[in-house]
């Protein structure tokens, strides 16, 4: 082989080599890219999909939360509605309520007033005892009825313990000193009550004894013969001996 045909070949390999290269890159450009841009575009798409799945996640999570808090606050609207219900009507009976109390109280003060006009005759009839102290309570009832200050409750409550005590007056036996008219002399002597029925004194040196007449207002002598019976009555009175059946002179009881 002569030297011209081995450079020939060398030159047909070179432009083999190089059809080849260029070959293998027409070829890279016309099916690499393309899978390459397909493998890309797919990575691409997973990756919005990873996106979407987790925004997708994050807004039920949020959707989830926001339908709690709807039902909490539809919960609370109604839990307010129903306390606003029982508001309007607490509020109602209070008024009621307030209606009914005027309504009372307007009925309730002439009432009080005809209570303490019967005490204060009861007082002016009874028999003549505990003068000062009876006489003060009205006094207290009279100024306590007229105050406007003073609610109709209290007002009804002290005449009730008025009358209390006055009823207890009637089944209750009491022993006190007092200054009565004897003789034409003012003379201290003890006093024995028996309920509303009658009063019977004892002097002080148990020597004269009498009674209470309420139908003409005088203090009256009784015989000494009942002087051992009252003392022993004003015994009783001051628990100075036990209750026993005494014979006293009650007479006539007076009806007014």
């Amino acid at each position: 082989m002569n030297k011209g045909k081995i450079i020939m070949q060398i030159f047909l390999l070179l432009t083999m080599s190089w059809s080849y290269d260029a070959l293998a890159g027409k070829v890279e450009k016309e099916i690499e890219a393309p899978v390459h841009e397909a493998v890309g575009i797919e990575q691409k798409t997973q990756a919005r999909e990873v996106n979407w799945r987790t925004e997708k996640e994050k807004k039920r999570l949020a959707f989830e939360a926001l339908e709690k808090e709807l039902a909490m606050l539809e919960k609370e609207r109604n839990t307010e509605a129903a306390r606003r219900t029982a508001l309007i009507a607490n509020i109602s009976r209070k008024m009621k309520q307030l209606e009914d109390i005027a309504e009372i109280e307007g009925r309730m003060s002439p009432f009080l007033c005809e209570l303490l006009d019967k005490i204060k005759t009861l007082n002016a009839r009874d028999l003549p005892f505990l003068q000062e102290e009876r006489q003060k309570r009205i006094q207290a009832l009279e100024e306590l009825n007229t105050n406007p200050q003073v609610p109709v409750s209290e007002k009804f409550r002290k005449m009730m313990e008025a009358l209390l005590v006055e009823t207890e007056y009637g089944t209750s036996i009491e022993v006190y000193q007092q200054t009565i008219p004897l003789s034409g002399e003012e003379t201290l002597v003890n006093i024995f009550r028996l309920g509303r029925l009658r009063l019977f004194y004892q002097t002080l040196d148990k020597q004269q004894c009498g009674f209470f007449n309420p139908a003409q207002k005088v203090w009256e002598p009784l015989e000494d013969t009942y002087l051992k019976t009252i003392q022993a009555a004003i015994d009783m009175g001051l628990k100075r001996k036990p209750v026993e059946i005494l014979t006293l002179p009650l007479g006539r009881i007076m009806v007014q």
